[in-house]
């Protein structure tokens, strides 16, 4: 267990464990919370930044303990119930995301983050009308960010407005872009801009997009953005998508061997070695 600079108290622990969260350094910082926690049981921001820690390292149900223990403590801290739905969504639990959001709703009718969570399990639901109408309605309340045209843009094409889609895309691309004309030795932006040419199928550029992203991230590291966790295998299995999409299978499945050699329980992994 590693100390922190402070000295061996909960807020010490806590201060370093924020530090190592921020810097992807995921075991790191859980291992931190998990100290502080240790030297103060009632250290509610712990707990609550604990459980975001699990769910971005894909520990989607210890994730879920945690932040239903912050929520039953403090039912009036929305972030912590926010945090609870994207945890629930993690994990596929819709039912259960849709009414942590819901039950934010109740008390801030106006909460962005709740009505984009609202959006997004309708989106993981295959409801795409509905997730498009929940995202123009979070961009007409001033909601204009990554999140939200990423997710409009992509529930758009798939309720068939293609123009709408194909607008919001590019609005969401050029955000991007934006981005990296200063933050270019980020992996985040490059993954994104990939994630975008990939759903138009743009491959070659997507390919393009996430070599870049392999090339600055670190193995050891879990990057977010926009509330997306990524992680270096995660970069690598979607370079190994769009070789498959450009039929080139044998460069795809060097790929899947490549990620097998870090994480052989990764799906996307398995998916591209068994491929034929």
């Amino acid at each position: 267990m590693a100390k922190a600079f402070g000295g061996e108290t909960a807020e010490s622990y806590y201060d370093e464990g924020l530090t190592a969260s921020m810097r992807g350094e995921l075991a790191l910082a859980a291992s931190h919370f998990e100290k502080a926690i240790h030297l103060d049981r009632g250290m509610g921001p712990a707990y609550q930044q604990l459980g975001k820690c699990y769910a971005r390292m894909g520990k989607g149900e210890a994730a879920v303990k945690l932040l239903r223990e912050v929520v039953s403590k403090r039912p009036a801290q929305t972030a912590a119930r926010i945090d609870l739905g994207y945890a629930y969504i993690g994990l596929g639990d819709l039912d259960r995301a849709k009414q942590a959001f819901q039950e934010v709703l109740v008390a801030d009718s106006d909460n962005i983050k709740a009505q984009l969570g609202l959006a997004q399990a309708d989106f993981d639901e295959g409801n795409w009308d509905a997730a498009m109408r929940r995202a123009q309605d979070v961009l007409a309340s001033g909601g204009s960010n990554f999140s939200v045209l990423y997710l409009l843009g992509r529930a758009a094409r798939l309720a068939g407005d293609i123009e709408l889609s194909k607008r919001t895309l590019e609005k969401a691309d050029a955000l991007i872009e934006k981005i990296l004309e200063v933050n270019a030795d980020k992996p985040e932006g490059h993954f994104l801009r990939g994630e975008i040419a990939f759903f138009q199928e743009r491959f070659a550029a997507a390919l393009d997009h996430y070599r870049a992203a392999v090339e600055q991230a670190d193995k050891e590291k879990g990057y977010t953005a926009y509330g997306i966790n990524i992680g270096y295998v995660d970069i690598l299995a979607k370079q190994g998508l769009c070789l498959q999409r450009l039929d080139r299978s044998d460069r795809a499945r060097d790929v899947g061997d490549r990620i097998g050699e870090i994480d052989p329980e990764h799906p996307l992994g398995k998916s591209l070695r068994e491929a034929k």
